[in-house]
C-alpha cells in the first residue's frame, strides 16, 4: 500500500517533528549501544526487554504499517535492522547481565524463549487493540518502553559498574522519550497511554540522576588519587 512521505492529513507538522526527532535520538541510542558492543563486548540495554523490542520492531516494520508516512515506516525498519545486531550481541554477551550462574549459562535459550513468548502476545495485542486505535504502535510501544526505562535502573545498580553504560546514550534515550511523550500528549487523549509516558520520563530522570552522581563520584575519587 503506497502512502505519502509524511501524513499531514492526520498529523500536524509539530507532531511529526517531535516524533521524528525522538525516533532519530533512539537511532543514536542504538548507535551507542552497538559501539559499546564492539568496544566493551557488553549490551547495555536490559536483555529482558530486548526480546520484546525486536518483536515489536519486526511487527511494525513488516506486518503492520504505520499511517504516519513512508518516512516513518523506513525509520521503524532502521530500528529493526540495528536491533538485529543488538540481539546478536545479546546472544553472545547477554550473560554478563545475569548474576545467577544457572541462568547466565542458558542466556541464548532465555533469549529464544523471550522472543517466542513475545511474538504471539504482541501480534494479537497490536492486531486487536493497538493498530486500530493508534495506527503507529503507541500503546504496545509504550508498554515496552516503560519496561526498558525501568529495568535500566536495577541493572546498573546491580552491576555497580557505570563504565559499562554510555552517558550519551542515556541522554539520547531520555530526550528521545521526552519528545515522543510530547507527541503523545499532542495527539492522544487516553489517560492510560499518557500515564505510561509520564512513568517513562520518571524512570529516565532517575537513571540520568544516578548516572550523573556516579560520574561525579568517580571524577572526585580520581582527583584525590592523583598525588600533589
Amino acid at each position: 500500500m503506497s502512502q505519502p512521505l509524511l501524513n499531514l492529513r492526520n498529523y500536524t507538522p509539530l507532531e511529526l517533528i517531535t516524533f521524528g526527532v525522538g525516533c532519530f535520538l533512539w537511532i543514536m541510542v542504538y548507535f551507542y549501544t552497538l559501539r559499546s558492543l564492539r568496544t566493551k563486548q557488553f549490551i547495555e540495554i536490559p536483555i529482558v526487554t530486548i526480546t520484546g523490542n525486536i518483536v515489536w520492531e519486526f511487527l511494525w516494520s513488516w506486518v503492520f504499517v504505520t499511517d504516519m508516512g513512508s518516512l516513518f515506516m523506513w525509520g521503524y525498519r532502521i530500528w529493526f535492522f540495528m536491533d538485529c545486531v543488538i540481539v546478536y550481541g545479546a546472544f553472545r554477551y547477554g550473560y554478563k547481565q545475569i548474576s545467577i550462574p544457572t541462568l547466565s549459562k542458558r542466556t541464548p535459550w532465555l533469549m529464544v524463549f523471550g522472543i517466542a513468548a513475545w511474538a504471539p502476545a504482541l501480534y494479537y495485542y497490536i492486531k486487536l487493540y493497538d493498530a486500530p486505535i493508534s495506527h503507529m504502535g503507541a500503546y504496545s510501544g509504550y508498554i515496552l518502553n516503560v519496561m526498558i526505562s525501568a529495568t535500566y535502573i536495577p541493572l546498573a545498580l546491580r552491576l555497580c559498574d557505570w563504565s559499562l553504560f554510555s552517558y550519551p546514550a542515556s541522554w539520547c534515550k531520555a530526550i528521545g522519550n521526552l519528545l515522543i511523550n510530547l507527541f503523545c500528549f499532542l495527539h492522544f487523549t487516553d489517560g492510560f497511554l499518557l500515564s505510561l509516558c509520564v512513568l517513562t520520563t520518571v524512570f529516565d530522570v532517575i537513571f540520568i540522576y544516578l548516572f550523573t552522581v556516579a560520574r561525579r563520584q568517580f571524577a572526585t575519587s580520581t582527583q584525590k588519587a592523583i598525588p600533589a
